[in-house]
């Protein structure tokens, strides 16, 4: 009696995980989406009769109650049956996540695949994402990313990321549209997007990157610097874009325009979306020449003061009493009503 109530169990839950609705199909369902992370493809022309024979060698626990006894039946075949696909698949190796990329909110649906396998995999909001994998959006969804403290992304809809094996925080946009913010006090030398037509390296804050085959590559820069480099023109060196700037890089070059006020509006209601950890600014900040302050910060002010004293440096921040001027030697507090002229000088 006992051995055909377990034939019956088991048949319920071969058909369950075969697509037939019964009692079990919840519990089948919920067990397959907790062993979906598994990155594997299934190997062709293998039926269930073989995989379900695989599992069959596992040792099953029993339970008293028919429900767990049910559960713990379906957990030992699809175990069995993850088990076998991945023996079947040697070269599949564990996903790495040195660089700390996690989703931290999907809206709609975010998939996960490799540049040497198409086969997609759904993503969970809290899973991480590591170097050579490739993320992509359907139509009307966000994907939202913490690449690092102080450092997040918005992949718009429609758009493939792909992480980038080369270099730390290095990206490409295949394309699609993709918003990023990296805190005001952080270094910001090695982030980097790669797309068809340019380069783009990070010197500010919040801008946009869109590319299509249509268009090419356009950067919009909300806050802060961008340079970007046009691949058909690399004799023409970096263009650096300030805020409200923006530019269209072509395979036949590069064109710059300003964004008009109601472009400047929607990106800025965008980045509403997105928030990143604060990051204390170091005031013990340290420069040996005048160069290397203009490469972190990709410009150089010179500050005139009511009692003709003349600094120079770069202004990194300010509130209603005080700026705080980014000397080569430190960081400086001037009271703001000393201030007579502020003089761009590069």
């Amino acid at each position: 009696m006992k051995g055909r109530m377990d034939e019956n169990f088991e048949h319920k839950i071969r058909k369950a995980i075969e697509g037939e609705k019964n009692e079990f199909s919840s519990s089948i369902d919920k067990l397959s989406d907790m062993l979906s992370k598994s990155w594997a493809p299934s190997p062709p022309n293998i039926s269930f009769q073989e995989i379900y024979e695989k599992a069959q060698a596992s040792k099953v626990i029993s339970f008293k109650k028919p429900l767990l006894y049910t559960i713990a039946s379906a957990a030992a075949i699809l175990i069995g049956a993850f088990g076998f696909l991945i023996l079947q698949n040697p070269k599949v190796t564990p996903v790495t996540n040195e660089l700390g990329i996690s989703v931290t909110k999907i809206v709609g649906k975010g998939y996960l695949f490799s540049s040497d396998s198409e086969k997609l995999l759904a993503l969970n909001e809290g899973e991480s994402v590591g170097s050579g994998q490739i993320l992509r959006t359907e139509p009307g969804s966000k994907l939202f990313l913490s690449i690092a403290k102080g450092e997040g992304m918005i992949l718009e809809e429609s758009t493939e990321l792909e992480i980038m094996k080369e270099g730390k925080q290095s990206f490409r946009l295949r394309n699609g549209s993709i918003l990023v913010h990296l805190h005001k006090n952080l270094k910001k030398d090695e982030f980097r997007i790669v797309t068809q037509t340019g380069l783009v390296e990070v010197r500010g804050t919040k801008f946009e990157v869109r590319e299509s085959l249509k268009e090419g590559t356009i950067v919009s820069v909300l806050e802060g610097r961008v340079a970007a480099k046009s691949i058909s023109e690399p004799n023409r060196g970096e263009q650096v874009l300030q805020p409200g700037q923006k530019i269209r890089l072509e395979t036949k070059g590069f064109q710059r325009t300003f964004l008009s006020s109601e472009e400047q509006k929607d990106l800025g209601s965008k980045f509403l979306e997105l928030h990143v950890d604060e990051i204390a600014r170091s005031s013990e900040k340290s420069f040996s020449n005048k160069d290397d302050l203009f490469n972190e910060y990709q410009r150089l002010e010179r500050v005139l003061l009511s009692n003709g004293e003349t600094l120079e440096g770069v202004i990194v921040d300010m509130d209603e009493n005080f700026m705080y001027l980014q000397t080569l030697e430190k960081e400086i507090k001037i009271q703001r009503d000393s201030v007579m002229e502020v003089i761009q000088l590069r």
